[in-house]
């Protein structure tokens, strides 16, 4: 592979967990990875308490929007992941280029309902579900893979890691 690597991040929303991965992916990634998210369906609005998980873990966020994947049809991408839950019944959207895909579920923080500190522990569940998926990823030695090594690391980074943090 060669570095930056360019991802893709897809749900069907593109307002909360696409939206932290861009971030955290471009952040953890320092020039690894050069990040985006789009949605199947955007809500149009980017959901506050993303952005307010991020601002807590001093996370840049840069220009942020909910989009359509359409922004993106005519972008060459490395690798493009879905982050929707399957779990919940979610359905994902369905990348349909010859690019690279894997699928990261995690459990969507939007709907959940309450006082303030149990939204934002549902917002840090999925950061942290985000987190240490993307820090596996960046644990490989990305520029020497070939493509087919990268799709086996990514589906066993989330075998493994889906039992921490459910999605």
């Amino acid at each position: 592979m060669k570095l930056p690597m360019r991802v893709l991040f897809l749900c069907t929303g593109n307002s909360c967990r696409s939206i932290i991965a861009e971030a955290l992916a471009n952040h953890l990634g320092a020039g690894r990875l050069e990040a985006f998210s789009a949605g199947s369906q955007p809500t149009g609005e980017v959901n506050p308490n993303a952005l307010k998980v991020l601002a807590r873990h001093q996370i840049p966020v840069g220009e942020v929007a909910s989009q359509s994947w359409d922004e993106f049809a005519d972008q060459a991408f490395d690798l493009v992941v879905t982050v929707c839950d399957n779990a919940a019944g979610e359905s994902c959207p369905v990348w349909l280029g010859k690019t690279l895909k894997a699928h990261w579920g995690v459990a969507d923080p939007a709907p959940v309902q309450g006082d303030d500190e149990t939204v934002a522990r549902a917002f840090e569940r999925t950061l942290r579900a985000l987190e240490v998926r993307l820090e596996a990823l960046l644990a490989l030695p990305l520029a020497a893979l070939k493509p087919a090594e990268l799709v086996a690391a990514l589906g066993d980074i989330q075998q493994r890691l889906s039992h921490t943090f459910p999605g």
